[in-house]
């Protein structure tokens, strides 16, 4: 098993966020819990930031929903541990095929959120299980190659998979708690938007 950290240079997930914001401000962004939404709180608290609060393992299904139910862009900010849960969930996705749907998997290798403790991200091909479920998907590890690979996964007409290698970090912003002040104010702006 090879200690990443020590080969390559990692993006930072603060400046990728921050990409993520500058290429589709209006993008609805469903992120996960813990370090995901604590950095996307941090950069900015949107409308249209869905925070999945105590959810592990749904945020790509629930991103996959909304980009069922919207013409809008649909961006979702996993965790390598917490898309483990559900790779499955690639299946599904890749059998739909929404044009809308962006996955970005910050893969840190680790379940930061609730101590640190290794996920299998180091033995796990999440592009090549991507791609086998009809998800196209690359893997990148600087701040520029993100951005680039971002901006063709918006393009690209079909869903896709950017997993960005991240260092681990520990942000002090947290979103907003209230689970139904979260959800209403998504919607509005969904609803907004197709009136």
């Amino acid at each position: 098993m090879t200690d990443r950290s020590n080969t390559k240079q990692l993006a930072d997930q603060v400046i990728a966020t921050e990409t993520i914001l500058d290429v589709t401000p209006d993008a609805v962004l469903v992120s996960n819990l813990g370090v995901a939404s604590y950095v996307l709180a941090g950069v900015e608290d949107r409308d249209r930031n869905f925070y999945m609060w105590g959810s592990m393992g749904v945020t790509t299904p629930v991103g996959f929903g909304l980009a069922l139910s919207t013409d809008d862009q649909v961006t979702v900010l996993e965790g390598d541990g917490s898309l483990l849960m559900s790779l499955g969930a690639l299946s599904t996705v890749g059998a739909h095929g929404p044009d809308n749907l962006v996955i970005v998997v910050w893969n840190n290798r680790k379940y930061v959120t609730t101590g640190g403790q290794p996920t299998h991200a180091e033995t796990t091909d999440f592009v090549g299980a991507a791609e086998s479920c009809g998800v196209r998907a690359t893997q990148v590890s600087s701040d520029g190659d993100f951005e680039n690979a971002y901006r063709e996964a918006v393009a690209h007409d079909g869903p896709m998979l950017v997993v960005c290698d991240v260092e681990e970090i520990d942000p002090d912003t947290r979103p907003p708690y209230d689970f139904a002040h979260i959800k209403r104010r998504v919607r509005e702006s969904l609803t907004e938007s197709s009136t």
